[in-house]
């Protein structure tokens, strides 16, 4: 699992869309591959830096991650909402019955 996008760049969730920039820039120069030949760990920040704030640099994307739609990775979570439970299987066992 991918480290929280805020962690990566050192911001917190209440940051600007400028101080995303700021921060990613100054990660990216630090560890970017051409400054850091053959350095895989340097490699590995670069990469992270970048997955960062390609999610966070996108309004929609960052707001979806936020309310806790999609992950680090910007894929789905699979969290259980209530809807899945009040139209599943198990709904009618919670409807209450008429009485009689």
């Amino acid at each position: 699992m991918a480290q929280d996008p805020y962690e990566t760049l050192g911001i917190p969730k209440t940051a600007t869309a400028e101080q995303i920039k700021k921060a990613y820039r100054k990660l990216a120069k630090k560890n970017h591959p051409d400054l850091n030949p053959g350095n895989a760990a340097a490699e590995a920040r670069f990469k992270a830096a970048s997955a960062a704030n390609e999610l966070l640099s996108d309004p929609e994307r960052r707001a979806r991650f936020d309310r806790g739609e999609i992950d680090a990775e910007g894929q789905p979570t699979e969290r259980a909402f209530y809807r899945q439970y009040a139209e599943g299987e198990q709904a009618g066992r919670m409807q209450s019955q008429p009485s009689t």
